[in-house]
Protein backbone atom coordinates (compact mmCIF):
# COMPACT_ATOMS: atom_id res chain seq x y z
CA UNK A 1 0.00 0.00 0.00
CA UNK A 2 2.87 2.36 0.74
CA UNK A 3 4.26 1.97 -2.78
CA UNK A 4 0.91 3.04 -4.19
CA UNK A 5 0.91 6.10 -1.91
CA UNK A 6 4.49 7.00 -2.91
CA UNK A 7 3.62 6.79 -6.62
CA UNK A 8 0.39 8.74 -6.22
CA UNK A 9 2.21 11.57 -4.42
CA UNK A 10 4.87 11.83 -7.14
CA UNK A 11 4.83 13.91 -10.33
CA UNK A 12 4.25 10.68 -12.27
CA UNK A 13 1.12 10.09 -10.19
CA UNK A 14 -0.04 13.64 -10.85
CA UNK A 15 0.22 13.17 -14.62
CA UNK A 16 -1.50 9.77 -14.43
CA UNK A 17 -4.31 11.14 -12.24
CA UNK A 18 -4.79 14.14 -14.55
CA UNK A 19 -5.04 11.80 -17.52
CA UNK A 20 -7.58 9.66 -15.71
CA UNK A 21 -9.58 12.76 -14.73
CA UNK A 22 -9.67 13.80 -18.39
CA UNK A 23 -10.84 10.33 -19.49
CA UNK A 24 -13.55 10.22 -16.83
CA UNK A 25 -14.83 13.71 -17.70
CA UNK A 26 -14.94 12.89 -21.42
CA UNK A 27 -16.63 9.54 -20.69
CA UNK A 28 -19.19 11.40 -18.57
CA UNK A 29 -20.08 13.59 -21.53
CA UNK A 30 -17.70 16.55 -21.43
CA UNK A 31 -16.72 17.78 -24.88
CA UNK A 32 -12.96 17.52 -25.45
CA UNK A 33 -12.90 20.73 -27.51
CA UNK A 34 -14.44 22.92 -24.78
CA UNK A 35 -12.03 25.21 -22.88
CA UNK A 36 -13.79 24.49 -19.57
CA UNK A 37 -12.63 20.87 -19.66
CA UNK A 38 -9.02 21.94 -20.12
CA UNK A 39 -9.42 24.57 -17.39
CA UNK A 40 -10.62 21.90 -14.95
CA UNK A 41 -7.69 19.63 -15.80
CA UNK A 42 -5.24 22.56 -15.53
CA UNK A 43 -6.60 23.53 -12.08
CA UNK A 44 -6.26 19.90 -10.98
CA UNK A 45 -2.65 19.69 -12.20
CA UNK A 46 -1.77 23.03 -10.57
CA UNK A 47 -3.24 21.99 -7.23
CA UNK A 48 -1.48 18.62 -7.36
CA UNK A 49 1.82 20.26 -8.32
CA UNK A 50 1.51 22.62 -5.35
CA UNK A 51 0.95 19.71 -2.96
CA UNK A 52 3.75 17.68 -4.60
CA UNK A 53 6.22 20.51 -4.05
CA UNK A 54 5.08 21.03 -0.44
CA UNK A 55 5.41 17.31 0.27
CA UNK A 56 8.85 17.19 -1.34
CA UNK A 57 10.12 20.16 0.69
CA UNK A 58 8.72 18.73 3.94
CA UNK A 59 10.22 15.33 3.18
CA UNK A 60 13.65 16.82 2.45
CA UNK A 61 13.54 18.92 5.64
CA UNK A 62 12.83 15.79 7.65
CA UNK A 63 15.59 13.89 5.83
CA UNK A 64 13.27 11.10 4.73
CA UNK A 65 13.21 9.05 1.55
CA UNK A 66 9.95 8.91 -0.39
CA UNK A 67 9.23 5.43 0.97
CA UNK A 68 9.93 6.50 4.58
CA UNK A 69 7.59 9.46 4.16
CA UNK A 70 4.93 7.13 2.77
CA UNK A 71 5.36 4.82 5.76
CA UNK A 72 5.00 7.81 8.11
CA UNK A 73 1.77 8.85 6.38
CA UNK A 74 0.38 5.32 6.58
CA UNK A 75 1.27 5.06 10.28
CA UNK A 76 -0.36 8.39 10.99
CA UNK A 77 -3.53 7.39 9.14
CA UNK A 78 -3.85 3.77 10.27
CA UNK A 79 -1.57 3.45 13.31
CA UNK A 80 1.53 1.28 13.58
CA UNK A 81 1.63 -1.98 11.64
CA UNK A 82 1.00 -5.26 13.45
CA UNK A 83 4.69 -6.22 13.28
CA UNK A 84 5.68 -2.98 15.07
CA UNK A 85 3.04 -3.43 17.76
CA UNK A 86 4.44 -6.86 18.69
CA UNK A 87 7.91 -5.50 19.50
Amino acid sequence: MTHLLVWSLSPVGTVLNAGLLYVVLVAAGARWDRPLLWLIVAIFVAACAYFDVRAYVARKRAGLTAYEAGEAVMERMWGPSASKEEH
